[in-house]
């Protein structure tokens, strides 16, 4: 082996454990490092930056996988090869047949592995037997560290965002499609020669000049009011609509008479800013731009505005300014509530916490024993002649668990609701199953939560939430005299599932999300005046597609027999406006995307777009940078907000801004859950046994222990007894070997001893040494100890068990 073979590459002297988190996401690299600390990690090799070796599970990992992984394979060993090609992408294989592009969970402990002793990897020279397993395509650093959810399917998924997609070559195909005058004419407009091209060069010329967004803006500037007015309405909409949505846009915002539609719709075509659609392309042209927008298949035939037009011409909606300053003297007393970037994450520890370990009532939807159907709709409560009232869905916590929590938690239920809907979505939380009838909590949730970069865990998240197919803020609003109702056949069977329910409702949340990120940033908005303009431009957002469906499959109603209309402006403020108000003062306030104002009677009267927004919308990429977490408190600060109480037990305040403290409260204490709405530990003999025997240092514990007993006068006893225990119980400290049937020889005193071994071979019987006069010797070994012992006068003391 020469001696470059030796070096370490430089992407493994660099790696560090936020990269392992990055690679395998926050479950899988958790569970990497129980599994590096529990399991047996054998054969461990590297060549280069290629890793590979076995990792063998016990009976306790073997509990471990199936409670977090969902996986009870009988496979015992896996065998497992990681190449770091770069800093942002891998190669990996396993033979646990991991799919997706995230590292699996025994990767994840050999990288740990290999971080903890890199010593213990053998070199492998180029003549050396070649890695077996052939290496997977490699993955993006920029994958999540949340896998999706399970139960969501892939064609589930809605798009991310309102990202621009690349239709140039299909736009190519619709121009070709064009008289020879009519493409001379858009070229015109853009200021190119026509002299001797063909209608294919004509095309590629136009579809080059799209791609220029100076050359974009300054052909849109030309354009008349009524028609800048409807271009801006279709980039808000999503760029793609039907013929229909777009004449109803076009009398809801008053922009003339329907005559002037035509023309202006012949306006925008000739200036190659907007084309027409049929069926027949429609599959060519791909309308992700509608499918955001709310059509999404549903496109028959209509309109599209090109990609390169919506990414030039940046249109903000509409908003009418919120004077804050002034606003007490029209409204009275108001409630501003401002986001805290990153706070909701020290918020889901807490409720992470009051959740672990807590059971069920029998009567609760969640119970293991109980067999709830998610996908049907109950048919037997509220029963008309043609139609049934839906209840609550069953994917959300009972009421009851709620009210448990909030005894804990100083948390309204609409938050609890939702931060135990996002914690079973990541994996940080686990539902009671048949032979665990209780919540389980990953043991490393406050270093996935507090401890790791928090934009990342707020990106994943975050998009998490966003893409999971649920009913859960359909149910959510229901709180202001709605009823949801669905219809059934004569034979009495439901003509919608909850599946499909769910879909209605995860698609007018991403069209609200999709506007949203076309807001202005930190500019109050009147929120009557923006529910007015989103009832203009979609009011069908929360029922889409029932507009095609003759009678509709659901409605929502206030008095039974009389479904909402939304293209009625008084029925749509009886229900979509509510639907509004929640994903604003609901959800997005709690992820720090807006700020609220409150009136006095709790109604949401404006909000703001936060910084925060602009990155959680990948809108504005540097964003995150500037609004990173918390700076880590001084020690005089921390000591101020912890409190000492009895039974060795001290209350921190769950923030990152503590996390220094809560990660040595975490490595040597006990967790106690939650108390006064802050973490709790308790230490133990068993806890700091715990950490000593993985090798970590008391001494910043003890020493930041001394400091709060020095700083709080009022807890100065019992910060000071709490030292003086754990000197005590580490002066103590040792491990502590049992021996089963063998034989012990002890002597009064070493000089005894050396004389025993002169006279007798003891020195080739002994198995081990616990004492210089104790030893344990081989059973074979004492009846002729005894026996020379004897010869020469001495009678030894014999002590045996089993007589």
């Amino acid at each position: 082996m020469s001696l470059m073979e030796n070096v370490i590459p430089g992407v493994l002297k660099r790696l560090r454990a936020a990269d392992i988190i990055r690679m395998a996401g926050l479950i899988a690299a958790s569970l990497g490092q129980e599994y590096n600390r529990i399991a047996i990690l054998k054969d461990t090799q590297r060549r280069g930056a290629r890793l590979r070796g076995s990792v063998e599970l016990s009976s306790i990992t073997d509990t471990l996988t199936s409670a977090f992984d969902g996986n009870s394979s009988v496979i015992r060993s896996y065998t497992v090869e990681v190449e770091l090609i770069g800093n942002t992408s891998w190669r990996s294989a396993c033979s646990c047949d991991g799919k997706g592009p995230l590292l699996c969970s025994h990767a994840a402990a050999l990288l740990y592995r290999w971080l903890a002793q890199p010593a213990l990897f053998d070199v492998l020279g180029e003549t050396d037997e070649p890695l077996a397993i052939p290496p997977r395509k490699a993955a993006s650093s920029s994958s999540q560290l949340f896998p999706v959810h399970a139960g969501t399917r892939a064609e589930d998924t809605l798009s991310e965002n309102n990202a621009v997609v690349d239709y140039s070559p299909d736009l190519v195909a619709i121009l070709s499609q064009l008289s020879l005058g009519e493409l001379r004419g858009m070229a015109r407009e853009y200021e190119l020669l026509t002299n001797g091209a063909s209608k294919q060069q004509l095309a590629e010329l136009i579809v080059e000049a799209l791609k220029q967004p100076d050359v974009v803006r300054h052909v849109a500037s030309t354009l008349e009011k009524a028609q800048r007015q409807l271009l801006s309405a279709l980039l808000l909409a999503g760029g793609g609509i039907s013929d229909d949505d777009l004449q109803g846009i076009f009398e809801r915002f008053s922009l003339g008479q329907p005559a002037q539609l035509q023309l202006a719709l012949l306006a925008l075509q000739h200036k190659a800013l907007l084309f027409r659609v049929n069926h027949a392309i429609s599959a060519d042209v791909g309308l992700n731009a509608a499918r955001s927008s709310g059509n999404g298949n549903l496109l028959a035939s209509g309109w599209f505005v090109p990609a390169e037009v919506r990414s030039a011409l940046r249109v903000l909606i509409p908003a009418t300014p919120f004077d804050i300053a002034h606003a007490d003297e029209q409204h009275g007393e108001l409630q501003t509530q401002l986001a805290q970037p990153y706070h909701i994450l020290a918020d889901l520890l807490l409720v992470a916490r009051v959740l672990h370990g807590m059971q069920l009532a029998e009567t609760d939807p969640w119970f293991p024993q109980r067999a709830a159907d998610t996908a049907s709709l109950p048919s037997s409560v509220g029963r008309t002649e043609n139609s049934f009232l839906i209840l609550r869905s069953v994917d959300m916590p009972s009421s009851l668990l709620l009210e448990t929590l909030q005894t804990k938690l100083p948390f309204s239920t609409r938050f609890l609701s939702f931060a135990v809907r996002v914690l079973c979505l990541a994996g940080i939380v686990q539902k009671p199953e048949r032979d665990q009838p209780c919540f389980r909590t990953l043991p490393d949730a406050a270093q996935l939560l507090l401890g790791s970069t928090p934009s990342a865990v707020l990106r994943d998240l975050f998009t998490l939430w966003r893409q999971h197919v649920t009913t859960a803020e359909l149910f959510e609003f229901l709180d202001h005299g709605l009823q949801l109702r669905s219809r059934m056949t004569p034979l009495n069977v439901p003509v919608l599932s909850m599946n499909e329910l769910a879909g209605e409702n995860t698609e007018a949340r991403q069209v609200i999300i999709n506007l949203l990120t076309q807001a202005p940033l930190q500019k109050w908005m009147l929120f009557a005046a923006f529910a007015r303009f989103v009832s203009r431009l979609n009011p069908l957002f929360l029922q889409r597609r029932q507009k095609l469906l003759q009678p509709p499959h659901w409605w929502l109603e206030v008095e039974t027999g009389k479904p909402l209309k939304p293209l009625k402006l008084g029925d749509w403020q009886q229900a979509e406006l509510h639907y509004l108000a929640y994903l604003l003062m609901g959800p997005l306030h709690w992820w720090g995307l807006c700020d609220i104002v409150l009136s006095e009677q709790g109604s949401l009267l404006a909000f703001r777009m936060t910084d925060l927004a602009a990155w959680l919308f990948q809108t504005d990429a540097t964003a995150a940078a500037e609004l990173e977490a918390e700076i880590p408190a001084s020690t005089e600060e921390i000591v101020q907000q912890i409190q000492v109480l009895e039974n060795d037990t001290l209350l921190i305040p769950c923030s990152a801004h503590y996390w220094p403290v809560i990660a040595l409260l975490e490595s040597f204490a006990e967790v106690g859950g939650v108390e006064q709405g802050c973490l709790c530990y308790r230490f133990t003999p068993l806890a700091l046994s715990t950490a000593l025997s993985r090798g970590q240092r008391p001494d910043a514990l003890l020493a930041w222990l001394r400091k709060l007993a020095e700083q709080q006068p009022q807890d100065s006893e019992r910060s000071e007894q709490l030292v003086l225990r754990l000197e005590q119980w580490l002066a103590g400290y040792g491990r502590v070997r049992i021996y089963s049937d063998v034989t012990l020889l002890e002597t009064i005193d070493t000089t005894a001893m050396r004389e025993l071994t002169a006279i007798s071979p003891l020195d080739t019987q002994v198995v081990r040494s616990l004492h210089p006069t104790l030893v344990v010797l081989r059973k074979s070994a004492i009846e002729r100890l005894v026996d020379d012992l004897k010869r020469r006068g001495q009678s030894p003391l014999i002590h045996d068990e089993e007589v």
